[in-house]
């Protein structure tokens, strides 16, 4: 069902290693990866969307709402994007991508992977 938007992201950015589409509770929804699937997305999944959770419950401090958070450990870099509200776009890119074409590719699929989730 989101594999279409998914495979658009990885097959239009370089260096994309693996794009996800997972809920807050750390489970994915559907996957696509350049080669083999890559262990270490998942765990990093988790815990941006544990991380990102923690932010939404810091609104109560008035700080805004947290869209959209990256974080690089060794040569990886992953972009996490807020899908209507219970869901979270992740981006794995190796170290030599093009990170705000990653940003930018994760904007403008968002409404429609969002549009699909209803």
């Amino acid at each position: 069902m989101f594999k279409q938007k998914l495979t658009r992201v990885v097959n239009n950015i370089d260096g994309a290693i693996g794009c996800m589409l997972i809920g807050f509770d750390g489970i994915a929804i559907d996957s696509v990866f350049r080669e083999a699937e890559v262990p270490q997305l998942s765990a990093i999944s988790v815990e941006l969307s544990n991380m990102l959770d923690k932010f939404r419950r810091l609104q109560v401090y008035d700080v805004g709402d947290v869209n959209e958070v990256s974080i690089t450990t060794g040569n990886i870099t992953t972009l996490a994007r807020v899908i209507a509200d219970e869901y979270l776009l992740v981006l794995a890119l190796d170290k030599d991508a093009d990170v705000g074409r990653g940003q930018t590719m994760l904007r403008l699929i968002s409404p429609f992977v969002e549009r699909e989730m209803v």
